[in-house]
């Protein structure tokens, strides 16, 4: 990638000068790799603003979060409803204390 920025262009995704493309330089570094599929569900556990799975009765059951493709009363495609909902369940369970 700095190669790229440095010649002023990226090949593989046709950018040129013209293109936002700034170094990385700064240490840590993260890549994820994503594959583009077609994916819904329309059904899948209920949950609660936290992510937190919740019962027929809207009752919490401790510790169980769910996201993403698993969770229903979303539609849309699920790579940033999965993201943003993990994110979600990461941060309020580690609040919860530890049985």
């Amino acid at each position: 990638w700095n190669g790229y920025v440095d010649a002023g262009e990226d090949p593989e995704f046709e950018r040129h000068e013209d293109a936002p493309m700034n170094r990385i330089a700064t240490p840590p570094f993260y890549a994820l790799s994503i594959m583009v599929i077609w994916h819904d569900s329309y059904g899948g556990l209920r949950v609660n603003g936290r992510q937190q799975v919740v019962n027929m009765q809207g009752q919490v059951i401790p510790g169980l979060y769910a996201g993403g493709e698993a969770v229903g009363g979303f539609n849309k495609h699920g790579l940033g409803k999965g993201h943003v909902h993990g994110y979600i369940a990461g941060t309020h369970a580690v609040e919860e204390p530890s049985s």
